[in-house]
């Protein structure tokens, strides 16, 4: 199995050369398959792409790819995914942080729950023996907690608990690989909602895997101001997408069941004419 890490990167210069040989030995030690890191990097102005650049050169499977324009995180992974899947074969492909947020240590165990049968491998925040930081103020605790219930009972989707976590593996053959990932509702944070509902349509083996999801090591946050209402029309997209198919199918077969009960009048009435036609011929 080979397995291609993704991490997008916009001025991580700090992280990005702290992170990536600490991932690599972990995956060395710690994953019996093939694996690659993709650092997408949206044209950082601080040299993120010089530091991933010299990467390349000391690791024979560290890959930088430049964004035409930093567009934001969906499009990022978006980018990375067709470059994983197409250039390189992968056959797991797993979002990740580069600000070390997400624990390089989890990556084996976001593997080993896809190599277990799973085909989408959630690091989850919200399922027992996961966790938010402590530091979090009252109003993020709130919007990250109210936001997946939100999630939840709006799609319907209760065998997730964790919508929003950006730290996931998934299984490319007959999942991602049939994705429309060109049509993904949003450019940025939001992506991950529809990405999930996406999978679980098409029937994919959900996994959460429990993970503690830490402070930012280095640099400043890249979480936006409109987070919040992206996810919120994200969720109420898909919701009105849903009930617009349940609408249409439900109308078809509505007029197909009328249809069908006037098809079966008129033959009873021309099996009736025919009847009576015979019965005055013999007469």
């Amino acid at each position: 199995m080979k397995a291609v890490v993704v991490i997008p990167t916009y001025n991580e210069k700090e992280n990005i050369e702290k992170l990536v040989p600490e991932l690599v030995s972990i995956l060395e030690e710690g994953f019996t398959g093939d694996f690659e890191i993709l650092v997408v990097d949206g044209n950082s102005p601080d040299g993120t792409g010089a530091v991933v650049q010299s990467f390349t050169e000391q690791y024979g499977n560290v890959h930088l790819l430049l964004e035409p324009a930093k567009r934001g995180l969906g499009a990022a992974y978006v980018y990375g995914f067709k470059h994983a899947m197409n250039e390189m074969h992968a056959d797991v492909v797993i979002e990740m942080d580069a600000d070390f947020q997400h624990d390089p240590n989890d990556v084996p165990r976001l593997l080993q729950a896809i190599e277990s049968g799973a085909d989408y491998a959630i690091g989850s925040r919200f399922v027992k023996g996961g966790s938010i930081p402590k530091e979090w103020g009252l109003r993020r605790k709130f919007f990250s907690v109210g936001g997946n219930i939100f999630s939840k009972f709006v799609l319907g989707i209760f065998n997730v608990n964790d919508f929003t976590s950006g730290f996931k593996a998934s299984r490319v053959k007959g999942f991602v690989d049939r994705l429309d990932l060109d049509g993904i509702l949003s450019q940025g944070f939001a992506y991950k909602i529809d990405l999930l509902h996406k999978m679980h349509r098409l029937g994919a083996r959900i996994k959460e895997v429990p993970i503690e999801f830490g402070l930012r090591d280095r640099g400043d946050s890249k979480m936006e101001k409109n987070n919040m209402m992206d996810s919120m029309r994200v969720v109420l997209t898909l919701r009105l997408r849903e009930l617009e198919n349940f609408i249409k199918f439900g109308l078809v077969g509505f007029l197909g069941f009328f249809t069908d009960i006037g098809l079966f009048n008129i033959f009873l009435w021309i099996t009736s004419l025919s009847e009576i036609h015979a019965s005055a011929l013999s007469g």
